[in-house]
């Protein structure tokens, strides 16, 4: 379903992507796992459409993706959560939620998919009159899943569920996202920083640090930790060359 294929990024001098390649077939759950300033939202950033790669190819469905149109990727069932939950304060949970609808003609589906959304997230249908902004972390990060699930996705972008959230609002975001592929077809390509819920979620597990693919496998082989642990933390690796600064950028 989605092919990337040696992508290099750059910001500036910063050598962000050196090279990532990875794949995600239809149904999957992908996840991507790495440390801080590896080039996971990089990664995402350029499938997206928020980033151009100077090198390399994203395909989906077997179509190359135009760099940097975020909205073309959209009209194709690619949809992006992005990390830091970013929802509109000022408006109400259900204007957040109509907003992901607009580009939308199928006013009769959308009325559908609204009621069904709000069905999944029985939380956010208690709070659909309050500012964005009001509600808590684990609320917000629901918010931004179900409108990104409005805009219909066939593959879901998922930048680091869990961050900042209390490890039992993190089991709900997952239950969500794996009734959600459940009910709705979805594919799931997650970027994460903990392995701990990834192996128990994921179909296949790529694992990135300083901007390069460093262990891909089936999660099942990986379940003990200690491969990903040596990829994440670089046992054994070459040291990098000095004229190469290895972190993301903001």
């Amino acid at each position: 379903m989605l092919e990337i294929n040696d992508i290099h990024v750059t910001y500036g001098r910063l050598r962000a992507l050196k090279g990532v390649s990875l794949s995600v077939r239809q149904g999957e759950i992908v996840c991507l796992i790495g440390p801080n300033g590896a080039g996971k939202s990089t990664t995402l950033a350029a499938v997206a459409g928020g980033v151009v790669p100077h090198r390399g190819t994203i395909v989906l469905d077997g179509k190359p993706l135009a760099a940097g149109r975020p909205e073309q990727t959209a009209r194709l069932g690619l949809s992006l959560v992005p990390e830091g939950r970013h929802v509109f304060g000022t408006l109400t949970v259900a204007e957040n939620l109509r907003v992901a609808t607009y580009m939308r003609r199928d006013r009769a589906a959308v009325a559908a998919d609204y009621e069904r959304v709000l069905n999944l997230f029985p939380r956010l249908k208690e709070r659909i009159g309050s500012p964005g902004g009001r509600l808590s972390g684990g609320e917000q990060q629901m918010l931004v899943i179900a409108r990104a699930l409005l805009t219909r996705p066939r593959l879901l972008l998922v930048d680091e569920p869990s961050l900042g959230l209390a490890p039992k609002i993190v089991d709900q975001v997952y239950e969500i996202l794996l009734a959600a592929r459940k009910a709705e077809g979805l594919t799931l390509l997650i970027n994460e920083q903990s392995s701990h819920r990834i192996l128990k979620h994921a179909d296949r597990v790529y694992v990135i640090r300083n901007g390069h693919i460093r262990l891909h496998d089936d999660a099942a082989k990986l379940a003990d930790g200690e491969a990903i642990k040596r990829a994440y933390f670089g046992f054994g690796d070459e040291p990098a060359a000095a004229d190469e600064p290895e972190e993301e950028a903001a």
